[in-house]
């Protein structure tokens, strides 16, 4: 079975830099629990339509859509909402899934 992943669209609300530190200070234990690994970050150098985006991206890898799931609904994340959305002037969250295409091959 493939993995799932979890990416994460942000920007950090620079008047908030103590929530922030807050947030990330506790959630890296959170995702843990549910099998959550960090795969990568970026910081975004350019929007190219032309429209506001994002300060950064992050990728996290979970055993399944359900991990995913079980994280958001945990009682102790749901606490930090409050904290995350201060910390935070932009947030989403997007589950994906691998796509593996085969290509016939032509001999």
């Amino acid at each position: 079975m493939l993995p799932v992943f979890l990416h994460v669209e942000s920007s950090p609300d620079l008047q908030e830099t103590q929530a922030l530190q807050a947030y990330l200070s506790k959630i890296p234990a959170l995702i843990q629990r549910y099998g959550g690994v960090p795969i990568a970050s970026y910081e975004v150098e350019e929007a190219l339509d032309g429209g506001e985006s994002a300060q950064g991206f992050a990728v996290l890898s979970f055993p399944d859509r359900a991990a995913i799931h079980a994280l958001f609904n945990d009682t102790a994340y749901r606490a930090l909402i409050p904290l995350r959305d201060r910390a935070f002037a932009h947030l989403r969250f997007y589950i994906t899934s691998e796509r593996i295409e085969l290509q016939a091959q032509v001999e």
